[in-house]
């Protein structure tokens, strides 16, 4: 349950700085977590003309991917879109992660908590004035630790996928 504490004070941590006045809210889903029955949601809004400020939260439960699985993660991320204009075209972004996990992997089971960052490359394709489509990819440092390793790192993508947005305002 310790876990749960750490993500949910990151959410909120990061939520507090987000101003009510912003120009654009949106919501979206990554479709290709779903797939693998991780379900999500996440929110992004503008914070000036060529960035947005965004978080995402996800969790699964036994998946089909890795039957014994559980996992909960939050992803706070701040985007720079090239075009400059906030949520439309190239993108780079800086995003951090922490989550709990505990799976069986090779016959060993892992359980503890993450912490990274990374950095996150990707392109958003407009398909009407409030629906937009998000491809995107990520790498960055991940520190772990679990009963069988205590703290180590490792390099690992961090964000992979194709989000649905939808812009409220």
């Amino acid at each position: 349950m310790r876990g749960w504490k750490k993500i949910w004070l990151m959410a909120i941590v990061t939520l507090l700085p987000m101003k009510g006045s912003a120009q654009l809210l949106a919501v979206n889903t990554d479709v290709a977590l779903l797939a693998t029955q991780t379900y999500n949601v996440g929110f992004e809004m503008t914070v000036s003309n060529r960035s947005t400020l965004g978080l995402a939260v996800l969790g699964n439960y036994h998946p089909w991917v890795l039957s014994d699985m559980r996992c909960i993660a939050v992803q706070p991320e701040w985007r720079y879109y090239l075009s400059g204009r906030s949520m439309m075209s190239h993108f780079v972004g800086v995003s951090v992660l922490a989550a709990n996990y505990d799976f069986t992997w090779k016959e060993e089971n892992h359980h503890g908590d993450a912490l990274g960052a990374g950095v996150t490359f990707g392109y958003v394709l407009p398909l009407s004035e409030r629906l937009n489509i998000d491809f995107h990819a990520g790498v960055g440092l991940i520190f772990y630790n679990s009963k069988e390793y205590k703290v180590s790192s490792i390099i690992l993508p961090t964000k992979i996928g194709i989000s649905l947005s939808y812009i409220i305002r």
